[in-house]
């Protein structure tokens, strides 16, 4: 009889800000350890830990509470991933691969180390010298140019709206600008190593190591409960890992242009089948047209008709020579495809 007053009656347990950390970092954890993708467990958990010890000396209050909410918010992201939301999952990824975060920053400042100021647009003013080019940045931003950003360099008239030459200053604030907008819309290139894998991934030759957490406690009205994570299957990893692919890419020296160049995967190019499924190819012959199809070999083909099947047979021609190039590496079965 007592005991049902006294639970009424005591008052709420109040947590201080400390403890409150503590427990949000258990929790983060926790739903780390349920990703699919094991470079992606690492890479957020490793993001969390350093944020966290980050913020340890922090004395302000209203500080403390900012940050504990937007550790709330990060949460509620990795639980969404966790229950099946294959958009958040990607969002997740992205800041896990460096499209996004602190991790874009560190891969791209190696690169930002190697750039060199150009020569003062304006004679002995030291800020009107807009930063220079390097080889492996002219790669990244001319292999970008109509997916992430517009243009590498801005568009500067010549004269101005009174008829005179266009102001000096005015073509530095621009090219300043211009560079600053680019610099946070660019993708940094990853290393060869992670974009194989994620090739490997995408194509199904590889497997992600699933996670040994299987069950995980969630806060319910009624109380804690264990609930099973949302476990993607093959096709829907590979599926959420595509979109991870297609916004990165890799530098490659070229010796005979003596260039870098910013090279995508040729991997999405091509459409993957599975056994079973009808073939893009059915009832076509050797040269791409429909059986029993006689052609002019006096008719010249022009037009966009003819530029979809050049760009078609470019991406065809560029997938069989990756997958050859696979397989002499050993990285792809022999049998494969066939």
């Amino acid at each position: 009889m007592s005991s049902l007053a006294s639970i009424v009656l005591r008052k709420p347990v109040e947590f201080t800000k400390s403890q409150q950390a503590i427990y949000l970092l258990r929790q983060l954890y926790r739903e780390t350890s349920c990703l699919f993708d094991e470079v992606g467990r690492q890479q957020i958990k490793n993001r969390i830990r350093e944020r966290f010890r980050e913020c340890q000396e922090v004395t302000d209050e209203q500080r403390r509470t900012k940050l504990l909410k937007d550790g709330r918010r990060v949460l509620s992201t990795l639980t969404r991933a966790n229950n099946g939301d294959k958009w958040r999952t990607l969002y997740v990824l992205e800041h896990a691969y460096g499209r996004r975060g602190k991790l874009k920053h560190q891969l791209l400042k190696p690169l930002l180390k190697e750039v060199v100021p150009d020569a003062p647009i304006i004679p002995n003013r030291i800020r009107s010298a807009t930063p220079g080019f390097t080889p492996k940045l002219s790669a990244l931003f001319k292999g970008q140019v109509g997916k992430t950003i517009k243009l590498t360099e801005p568009e500067i008239p010549e004269l101005s709206v009174s008829g005179k030459p266009f102001p000096r200053s005015r073509i530095a604030n621009m090219k300043w600008r211009h560079r600053s907008m680019i610099l946070k819309r660019i993708v940094p290139p990853l290393e060869l190593v992670d974009f194989e894998r994620l090739e490997m991934l995408v194509m199904g030759i590889r497997k992600t190591i699933p996670p040994k957490r299987k069950f995980i406690t969630r806060q319910t009205r009624a109380g804690p409960r264990k609930q099973k994570p949302n476990m993607y299957n093959a096709r829907m990893q590979r599926r959420i890992l595509k979109p991870v692919l297609e916004q990165f890419s890799t530098l490659e020296y070229r010796p005979s242009s003596e260039k870098f160049v910013a090279v995508y995967s040729p991997v999405l190019t091509a459409m993957l089948h599975t056994e079973g499924d009808p073939e893009d190819f059915e009832g076509v012959d050797e040269k791409g047209e429909p059986e029993g199809t006689v052609l002019n070999p006096n008719k010249h083909l022009s037009g966009k008709s003819a530029a979809r099947r050049r760009k078609a047979k470019g991406k065809a021609t560029a997938f069989s020579n990756w997958l050859d190039k696979k397989k002499e590496e050993g990285k792809i079965p022999e049998n494969f495809g066939e």
